[in-house]
């Protein structure tokens, strides 16, 4: 199933509208780096593990960019979508998505992911990481 608007998470309650939180994006994009660097440190002994914290860290900067534009989510398919108006490219989006359905997969349902597929999902997480990490700063900045 593809993603709606994010306008529509907004429409459903899942999304609302709060005060910009400048300090809680700069604890968020904190987090999100030392999430980032520990998932990394363990990838080789908990592959399951190190894929779910690098997922935790793009969507914590997702978290990071809502507080700055003043939204606080509760669903990661609406943090997902919300990346529609930063400008990421559909497959860039759809390639997320599916890293939060194996992540969902790993946490909620025991599936396993070998090493060497851990590795590759978190690289693909790294770059989106890398990309939100820019944008973070950016805003932060302003």
């Amino acid at each position: 199933m593809a993603l709606l608007s994010f306008e529509y998470y907004i429409s459903k309650g899942l999304v609302k509208r709060r005060r910009k939180n400048r300090a809680l994006a700069k604890s968020l994009l904190k987090s999100a780096i030392d999430r980032m660097k520990f998932s990394k440190s363990i990838l080789k002994c908990k592959p399951r593990y190190a894929l779910e914290m690098a997922y935790e860290a793009v969507i914590e900067l997702i978290d990071a960019l809502l507080a700055l534009k003043g939204y606080k989510s509760w669903s990661h398919e609406a943090n997902i979508a919300f990346l529609r108006k930063l400008g990421f490219a559909e497959t860039e989006i759809k390639r997320l998505d599916l890293s939060r359905r194996r992540r969902h997969s790993s946490k909620y349902y025991g599936v396993f992911f070998s090493k060497e597929e851990a590795r590759e999902e978190v690289n693909e997480l790294e770059k989106a990481f890398k990309k939100l990490l820019r944008e973070v700063r950016k805003e932060i900045a302003k």
